[in-house]
């Protein structure tokens, strides 16, 4: 039994001796791990405290949908909100402040066409209507349904113009593809016309100007070759005896014009004269719609057997002879 234990003391003194002999390597002894999960339960950690680092949350900009705001004046100022949830992730709604748009103006650009816009004397306008019938010359004026213009405009000789009743005119003013027809009833007290040709304005008689071409000459303050000054006598000595027209200008062509068709009735109070004038007196082709410069005028004698002008009425107010911007404007309207 002795020997036994000292066997066993000697193969444990060999065997420690063996784990110190140099080039061997001693196999470790393996022990089981504990469960790391457990290990992080029961271990017992010492740190030193750290600064706490603050990482910016995520954020995610969710934009509402675009507003367009109705013009106006007043709006309600939105405040951006942030709404953080305790999660890793927060979202932020980001409301947008409303804009103002205004209505836009789109500019409406006039191009130049080759029609030029009618120009159009501002003083008093008469409008010739179209006649689908020719009216009979004969003073009768019965058959005109026309607009009656007055004419009372004293233009020359106020210090011998009385009243309404020595001198005052209604005239309608009609149209074809012939003929400018005037038809006009004159109240005049006494009717005097003693003379005729280049004198017959020195009697009572009527004038007619008229500007054939005003869109040449629009700002053209003295007579052209395009403005005409016609005077018609009712008759001599006495109504529808003798009438005549005299055109006194252009001066160039001036002279009797025998193709105006004239007749002339006297009246209790005066009288009435109903004429044609054929386009050619004017040297021009009518057109519907078209402006030209016009003024219809009635002079006046009271002097008994005498030669004289004394007094003359116009529709426009402006008339002077030798400055066609002061005439007024006729329209050739076809219905």
């Amino acid at each position: 039994m002795k020997h036994r234990w000292i066997m066993i003391a000697s193969v444990l003194l060999l065997a420690a001796l063996a784990c110190q002999v140099p080039g061997t390597t001693p196999e470790p002894i393996l022990f089981s791990t504990p469960d790391l999960t457990m290990t992080a339960i029961y271990a017992v950690l010492y740190t030193t405290p750290e600064t706490p680092t603050w990482t910016p949350l995520a954020v995610t900009e969710t934009l509402l949908p675009s507003i367009t705001a109705l013009p106006s004046d007043t709006f309600t100022q939105l405040t951006p909100t942030l709404t953080s949830t305790t999660g890793p992730t927060s979202t932020a709604i980001i409301i947008p402040t409303l804009t103002a748009i205004l209505p836009t103006t789109t500019a409406t650009t006039i191009l130049p066409t080759n029609t030029p816009r009618p120009l159009i004397r501002s003083s008093a306008s008469i409008t010739a209507t179209y006649l689908g019938v020719a009216p009979t010359i004969d003073g009768n004026l019965g058959e005109w349904n026309l607009t009656n213009y007055v004419v009372d405009k004293v233009v020359f000789g106020l210090d011998r113009w009385d009243n309404p009743q020595d001198l005052l005119a209604r005239v309608m003013v009609g149209w074809d593809t012939r003929n400018l027809y005037i038809g006009a009833v004159v109240i005049d007290e006494d009717y005097e016309q003693n003379t005729s040709g280049v004198n017959l304005f020195r009697g009572d008689s009527l004038e007619i100007l008229l500007d054939t071409n005003i869109a040449a000459d629009f700002y053209v303050n003295y007579l052209t070759p395009d403005d005409f000054q016609l005077g018609i006598s009712p008759g001599s000595p006495v109504p529808d005896e003798d009438p005549e027209a005299y055109l006194w200008y252009p001066a160039s062509i001036d002279g009797g014009r025998s193709q105006v068709d004239i007749a002339s009735v006297a009246t209790g109070d005066g009288y009435r004269v109903e004429v044609a004038i054929p386009w050619s007196v004017f040297e021009m082709t009518p057109q519907a719609g078209q402006h030209y410069g016009f003024a219809f005028s009635v002079s006046d004698n009271d002097i008994d057997g005498g030669i004289a002008q004394q007094s003359m009425i116009s529709n426009v107010s402006t008339r002077r002879l030798s400055d066609p911007t002061t005439w007024g404007d006729l329209l050739l309207y076809r219905p």
